[in-house]
């Protein structure tokens, strides 16, 4: 941001360094020191926050946050047998997300959260063998939470 050689914004800004300056001599008000003190200091920082921003920052934690990504379809049809394919699934792969919604007039599975299309590869090639008619689709996925 650049700011206009006479701004307010600017004057205001040079007005309070000038204020927070340590004055050395009453008619020289020091704008920038000469020498600056480049030794390591060791402290304790303390941030304080007002209600507002721990409110905001509770909030997006409480969100969830989603991004564009590839999930692997897997089936697509009635109710029972989506129910039942995603049982069979998640013994196989404990560890992989499983969204079952519906599409009129039919269940969808969808499995995973990959931010790349190489990514869904990887798991289309496994689970291709239990379900023959699997393909990756472009989906909103989960972001994966950071601990």
């Amino acid at each position: 941001m650049r700011f206009a050689p006479y701004s307010p914004l600017a004057a205001l800004l040079l007005g309070l360094h000038v204020l927070t300056a340590p004055a050395q001599d009453p008619v020289q008000p020091v704008l920038f020191p000469m020498k600056q003190d480049t030794t390591a200091r060791t402290g304790d920082v303390q941030l304080t926050f007002g209600p507002g921003v721990e409110r905001l920052l509770t909030a997006y934690g409480e969100h969830k946050h989603r991004t564009d990504g590839y999930r692997v379809q897997i089936f697509l049809g009635d109710r029972s047998t989506a129910e039942a394919t995603k049982r069979t699934f998640l013994q196989k792969n404990p560890d992989v997300p499983v969204y079952l919604s519906w599409l009129a007039p039919n269940f969808r599975l969808r499995v995973g959260d990959f931010r790349t299309r190489l990514e869904a590869e990887h798991l289309l090639h496994d689970v291709r063998t239990a379900f023959p008619g699997s393909y990756i689709v472009p989906d909103e996925i989960e972001m994966t939470r950071v601990d």
